[in-house]
């Protein structure tokens, strides 16, 4: 009984769509689901600087990826192409930066197993104040990755991220 509720209360947590970093609201996490042998996924999320003070994404670890970079992606003659984006993701003051496809977003290289729609896995984000936060990652099948930095399926009408302003840094 005892492990059935610790289960239980495990599920809760990790269920829980914003987590907390000092003044920073971390939105739910979406990973990309990938097919078998894939060695590298896409992860998106909405993070707001509720604080008085500019902040920056500096790093992202996850015990399923052997490295995880910050990437974006820019028009290069006419073509779209991915790179690493140095110095991190800037968050600013008062304001909410959505990492989605097709934009800035996390990248999860060197992965030892596939990524299955419905499984919930755990992240780390580095912020270059010190701040650290562990938050749950839910793995979503491509078509429904939001690229508004909400969860798919979750009604959002008393959501105070309605009420900030987008960045796309």
């Amino acid at each position: 009984m005892r492990t059935t509720i610790i289960t239980f209360l495990t599920l809760v947590a990790f269920a829980s769509s914003a987590a907390v970093a000092g003044m920073l609201e971390i939105g739910t996490v979406q990973l990309r689901a990938t097919a078998p042998g894939m060695g590298m996924t896409g992860g998106y999320v909405a993070i707001t600087n509720n604080g008085d003070s500019d902040e920056r994404l500096v790093a992202v670890s996850a015990g399923f990826a052997k490295r995880v970079e910050l990437h974006e992606m820019i028009h290069d003659n006419g073509v779209m192409k991915m790179r690493e984006r140095d110095g991190g993701i800037e968050i600013p003051a008062g304001e909410t930066v959505i990492l989605k496809p097709g934009g800035l977003h996390i990248m999860f290289m060197g992965l030892g197993e596939t990524m299955v729609p419905g499984e919930m896995r755990e992240i780390t984000l580095e912020f270059a104040s010190g701040h650290k936060a562990t938050v749950p990652a839910m793995v979503l099948k491509p078509a429904d990755i939001k690229s508004d930095g909400h969860e798919h399926g979750h009604s959002d009408e008393n959501s105070a991220s309605h009420k900030h302003k987008h960045s796309h840094d």
